[in-house]
C-alpha cells in the first residue's frame, strides 16, 4: 500500500484533518495553522488533461468537442495545435 504524506501549503506542518471534499476531490485542514484546501498538484491534474486533449486531437475532434468533454478552454486547446503543428511539419518533412 502506498502512503501519501501531505504537507501545508502556509506552514509545512503535516498535521493535517480530512475537510469533506470539492468536485470530488478531498479537502484538508491544517490544524497547525487552520488553513484549509486541496492538497493535489496541479501540474499533475493539467498533465492528464492536456494528454486527453492531444489523443482527441489525433482523433481529429473539433475543437469545441474537446473543450466540452475535458474542460480545457478551446483558446487553450488553438494554442496546443499551433505549438504542435511547426513540429509534426519538421518531422514530415525529414521523413519525405
Amino acid at each position: 500500500m502506498v502512503t501519501t504524506i501531505h504537507y501545508c501549503a502556509k506552514c509545512t506542518s503535516d498535521q493535517l484533518r480530512r475537510n469533506g471534499s470539492k468536485q470530488g476531490q478531498p479537502k484538508y485542514q491544517c490544524k497547525a495553522c487552520g488553513y484549509q484546501g486541496l492538497f493535489v498538484p496541479a501540474a499533475v491534474r493539467k498533465a492528464a488533461q492536456y494528454a486527453q486533449v492531444d489523443a482527441l486531437l489525433l482523433e481529429r475532434n473539433s475543437q469545441r468537442s474537446i473543450a466540452r468533454v475535458t474542460g480545457v478552454a478551446r483558446r487553450t486547446i488553438a494554442k496546443r495545435i499551433k505549438k504542435s503543428s511547426p513540429a509534426s511539419a519538421a518531422t514530415a518533412s525529414l521523413a519525405a
